[in-house]
C-alpha cells in the first residue's frame, strides 16, 4: 500500500511539474513571438532586429568566456553576501536589541550611497576608485557592499531564500555595471556589451542581454530549488524536536 501511495504520490509531481512549466512558458512563447513578428513589420534591424537572429547571436561560442567570467565573480560575491549578511540578518531576527541597533544604520547607508532612491549606488563607486583605483578589488567591493546590507535586512524579516535571491540578482547587476566601466575589466558581459553597443552592434545587443536574462533567471531558479530543500529539512528537523 505504502508503494503504491508513493508512486502515485511521484506521478502527481510529475504531472504538477509538466503543468507548471507548460505555464511558465506561456509569456516567453508570447513576448518571442510578438517580438519577432514586430521586427519583420519595423523592418529595421539597427531599432529590433529579429528574435530568432538574436537567439542565433546569443549562442556565440565567443561570449561563453565573457559570461563564465561574470558569473564566476557573481557567485563568488553571492558567497561573500551569504557569509556576511546572513548571520547579520539572523542576528536581528533573533535579538530585537540587535535590529534597533543595525536596523535604521544599515538603511541609514543604504540612503546614503543612493542605493535606495536611484537603483545604483553613484556615490559608493568613485570612492571605492579613489581608495583602491581601476582594481578587479574595485569591482568585487562594488559588487558586494549593497548587496551585504540589503540581504541582512530582509533575511532580518526572517525571508533568507528570498534574501538570497535577491542578493544574487544585486551581484549580478552590479558586476555587469563594474565590468561595463573602463579601465576596470577586460571580460565580462558588462565589457563586451559596452563594447557592442559603443560600436551600434544592435544584434549582438540584444544577444547579450538575452543571455544575462536566461542565466540570470536560471541561477534563481537553482537557488530557489536548493533553499526549498534546505527549509524543507529544517522543518522536518524542527518537528521531530517538537
Amino acid at each position: 500500500m505504502r508503494k503504491n501511495r508513493n508512486t502515485k504520490d511521484k506521478k502527481m509531481e510529475q504531472e504538477t511539474r509538466t503543468v507548471r512549466w507548460f505555464y511558465h512558458s506561456i509569456p516567453f512563447i508570447l513576448l518571442f513571438l510578438f517580438w519577432e513578428l514586430l521586427a519583420r513589420v519595423i523592418h529595421n534591424p539597427f531599432i529590433l532586429p529579429p528574435f530568432s537572429g538574436v537567439a542565433v547571436r546569443a549562442f556565440s561560442p565567443s561570449l561563453a568566456y565573457h559570461l563564465g567570467s561574470t558569473l564566476a565573480f557573481s557567485l563568488l560575491g553571492l558567497l561573500i553576501i551569504s557569509l556576511v549578511g546572513l548571520p547579520l540578518g539572523m542576528l536581528m531576527h533573533r535579538f530585537k536589541k540587535a535590529e534597533w541597533v543595525l536596523n535604521p544604520f544599515f538603511w541609514f547607508l543604504l540612503f546614503t550611497s543612493g542605493f535606495v532612491t536611484l537603483g545604483i549606488a553613484p556615490i559608493i563607486a568613485p570612492m571605492l576608485i579613489v581608495w583602491f583605483g581601476l582594481s578587479q578589488l574595485t569591482g568585487l567591493l562594488h559588487s558586494v557592499l549593497i548587496p551585504i546590507l540589503v540581504v541582512a535586512l530582509i533575511s532580518g524579516y526572517g525571508e533568507k531564500l528570498i534574501a538570497v535571491r535577491v542578493g544574487f540578482l544585486l551581484c549580478w547587476a552590479f558586476r555587469i555595471g563594474v565590468e561595463a566601466m573602463p579601465g576596470i575589466s577586460n571580460r565580462g558581459i558588462g565589457y563586451i556589451l559596452s563594447k557592442y553597443a559603443y560600436f551600434h552592434n544592435v544584434e549582438m545587443v540584444y544577444a547579450i542581454m538575452l543571455l544575462m536574462a536566461f542565466t540570470g533567471l536560471f541561477v534563481d531558479r537553482m537557488l530557489k530549488y536548493v533553499g526549498n530543500v534546505v527549509i524543507g529539512k529544517e522543518e522536518i528537523k524542527e518537528k521531530k524536536v517538537k
